[in-house]
């Protein structure tokens, strides 16, 4: 391998400039043969490396075990509630696609000396985008699941059961991992024998990224539609119960003040959704647009185009993990409280390990003296 590299690099060295230098090693079949980290060293010089500022290793680590502990309560917590709520299935679906995103983003930092520069930005565009779908899909049945239940609430709790929303999360799963692994069974330049100036980084046909936006706007509309539906419907009925009523089909309704209390927290709630949500995700699709323009070869400064992606993923793969049980999960009052009991009794338990009570001998327990 190494021979074969020298030979070639004394034939025709790459470029000096890091994207020009990737795209020479991806043009020339080299990326084949060497790894991703021998690549990245030969082009980009180490000041210039996005991933290796100082503690890399300690942040990284430590966002990801924070995000896999607040995930792990949030199933933890709906395992022990034991009430088949088809709500609790959707949380626990995004908690569960969430630790996933937390474990593989510190294994892809972490293969590049392991896999070819080919191998990586396959794996790495596969694996970015798979939770990211899940997460988007899961969001989409939140959204939906949100939408029923206060739009149609005769039919939701009528007919919307706990094995209906497990067969959309399995439906899920599944359409997300073969469309996402696509590349990986030969949606690419390579099977494909695409020119290269059509790729993704000279790797990934453009149609895939182009699918994987398109794909992308869709759910972030469906989200963004049915919360702004539940925002309005909320809002409307908070506005009718001003005068202490609410009309409904069936007549008029008396909301109390607690009821009223509830509605403007959940409102407030979606409001709160709907914000992070176009924040995040925004974000995210930014990122695409600018993967669509370096792809169709506009000129665009790919130093930019580097540094949005560094963002992107640190959001994607390491915040959102963190914000979303906090936005999702732990605002539902019943699994707040159980996570609070269960944290409470474990650190009862905790301290009566350490600190075991003393005990004392019935023969040591001085009795009082008893006059008679």
């Amino acid at each position: 391998m190494e021979s074969n590299f020298s030979a070639a690099l004394t034939k025709l060295g790459p470029p000096n400039a890091p994207g020009q230098c990737l795209e020479w090693f991806a043009v020339n079949d080299l990326s084949e043969n060497l790894t991703y980290a021998t690549v990245m060293r030969i082009c980009v010089p180490s000041g210039r490396r996005l991933w290796d500022f100082p503690g890399r290793q300690i942040v990284m680590i430590t966002l990801s075990v924070i995000g896999i502990l607040l995930n792990g309560l949030v199933v933890f917590s709906i395992a022990k509630i034991q009430e088949h709520k088809p709500l609790y299935y959707l949380i626990a679906n995004l908690a569960v696609t969430d630790i996933m995103a937390g474990v593989i983003s510190n294994v892809m930092l972490d293969i590049g000396e392991f896999v070819t520069y080919r191998q990586h930005t396959l794996l790495g565009v596969t694996v970015l985008h798979f939770p990211v779908i899940l997460s988007l899909a899961g969001l989409v049945l939140l959204s939906v699941d949100r939408y029923l239940s206060v739009q149609h609430a005769i039919f939701y709790h009528t007919t919307v059961r706990g094995w209906h929303v497990l067969a959309a999360v399995a439906v899920a799963w599944v359409s997300a991992g073969l469309l996402c692994f696509s590349p990986m069974m030969g949606w690419n330049c390579y099977a494909m024998d695409i020119t290269k100036e059509r790729c993704f980084l000279w790797v990934v046909e453009g149609s895939y990224m182009l699918s994987m936006t398109i794909l992308c706007v869709i759910g972030v509309g469906v989200v963004v539609f049915a919360n702004a539906r539940v925002f309005v419907a909320l809002r409307r009925r908070l506005a009718v119960a001003v005068d202490g009523n609410e009309q409904q089909e069936d007549g008029r309704v008396h909301m109390n003040q607690q009821q009223i209390v509830s509605a403007q927290k959940k409102a407030r709630s979606v409001l709160v959704i709907i914000s992070v949500f176009l924040v995040i995700w925004l974000l995210f699709l930014s990122w695409q647009l600018s993967v669509l323009v370096t792809t169709f070869n506009i000129s665009v400064d790919s130093r930019a185009v580097s540094l949005q992606f560094f963002c992107v993923f640190l959001v994607v793969m390491w915040l959102v993990p963190i914000v979303n049980p906090l936005v999702y999960a732990f605002r539902l009052p019943a699994l707040r409280r159980v996570v609070w009991d269960s944290l409470r009794n474990g650190g009862v338990r905790l301290w009566r390990c350490l600190v075991p009570p003393q005990q004392v001998h019935p023969a040591a327990i001085e009795m009082p003296a008893v006059n008679v």
